[in-house]
């Protein structure tokens, strides 16, 4: 459901790359007033399923914007503060209190068995 096979695309290397290519672009397109009447056309014509629209959001567009303000690469509280932020606004626009992607941390207390008398 990548853009490669894991065989090829292992941890997903190449797809990160070219959403952050694909963020960069896009970021430019908008900024540039490319299509005044469909601003986000580039990215829309990706076409991403539900999981990378979200990886794309949360993860590929603050490193790239990112890195256009910085005019380098993020530090790693710089991106965990601007994905945080990503994230929330995602959220907000898709109307989700839950983020999509990645497993529910489930806690790993034993339940004590009670004996009945």
């Amino acid at each position: 459901d990548g853009f490669a096979s894991d065989q090829v695309d292992r941890n997903e290397t190449i797809q990160n790359n070219v959403n952050h290519f694909t963020a960069l672009l896009s970021y430019w397109y908008r900024t540039l007033n490319v299509d005044v009447d469909d601003p986000n056309a580039f990215i829309n014509a990706m076409q991403l399923n539900d999981a990378q629209e979200f990886k794309y959001e949360t993860i590929a567009r603050p490193l790239a914007e990112g890195s256009i303000k910085y005019g380098r690469m993020m530090t790693m509280d710089e991106f965990s503060s601007a994905r945080a932020r990503a994230t929330a606004e995602y959220q907000k626009r898709k109307g989700n209190t839950k983020q999509k992607g990645g497993k529910r941390k489930v806690s790993k207390k034993k339940k004590i068995p009670t004996v009945k008398k």
